[in-house]
């Protein structure tokens, strides 16, 4: 699977692509803020996008709304966020399919990714 991640924090979005790319065997293209999320997602084909809720440029949800808005047959998005308050989380889910709340562990993060998908 391709994956395009969009993470600000430099740690978070290392881990997040050696997990994926060593246990999940995937694909996995980063990015820093926003405006590179979505240029990149507009750009190329990807199996799935993860956004941080809170980055430069652009939020999560702002890139979201723009991509879905600008993308046919838009690529499915979970939103990787430390916010969750109930609304944030509603928010999140009204955009994309699924939410993972920050910080996450390493050990399961493949396993939940899989999970929203297969329900989504």
């Amino acid at each position: 699977m391709k994956i395009l991640i969009a993470e600000d924090d430099q740690n978070i979005s290392t881990i997040a692509k050696l997990v994926l790319e060593r246990v999940g065997k995937h694909e996995v293209h980063l990015v820093a803020d926003g405006r590179a999320a979505l240029d990149t997602a507009l750009s190329q084909s990807f199996d799935l996008i993860i956004l941080d809720g809170m980055m430069p440029e652009l939020s999560g949800p702002e890139v979201c709304r723009m991509y879905k808005e600008q993308k046919q047959n838009a690529s499915p998005v979970i939103f990787l966020s430390a916010k969750s308050t109930p609304q944030d989380i509603a928010q999140f889910l009204d955009l994309g399919v699924g939410y993972i709340q920050k910080p996450f562990n390493p050990q399961t993060l493949c396993q939940q990714i899989e999970t929203i998908l297969k329900a989504a």
